[in-house]
């Protein structure tokens, strides 16, 4: 069994969640993907070309994914995996990048897109009367 996360895998981990869509906003890369809430069009992840350099590698690029992500988590993450690093082009306090060249379990990529995906999601609006 292949160790490599595709990208074909990543569309159908979130099949599986009620309200997730995907778009390729980008003309000039098609292979690039957003993950998006179809309630509120928010980001919950990115699927892009990203450096070899950002995990301590030389030459060349590879797809990765961006997903949004709890900054303790992050930090243990990042201790954790070598395959986790601060977010490549977002808000590295918020966002990590996710290798899935197999250093990152299967299991542990799904979980963390779940946990973008409900990040992201609508905040409820608490019901305050003013006097």
């Amino acid at each position: 069994m292949e160790k490599t996360v595709k990208k074909e895998e990543l569309l159908r981990m979130t099949e599986r969640f009620e309200l997730a869509g995907q778009d390729s906003p980008f003309a000039q890369d098609e292979e690039m993907t957003v993950f998006r809430r179809k309630d509120n069009r928010k980001w919950f992840g990115i699927y892009f070309r990203v450096p070899r350099r950002i995990f301590g590698e030389g030459e060349g690029s590879e797809y990765a994914v961006d997903l949004k992500c709890e900054p303790a988590l992050s930090r243990m993450l990042f201790e954790t995996y070598g395959g986790v690093v601060p977010a490549y082009h977002m808000n590295k306090v918020y966002w990590i990048t996710v290798r899935l060249d197999g250093s990152v379990p299967r299991e542990e990529i799904e979980k963390l897109l779940r946990l973008s995906y409900d990040l992201v999601a609508p905040k409820a609006r608490a019901n305050v009367k003013k006097k």
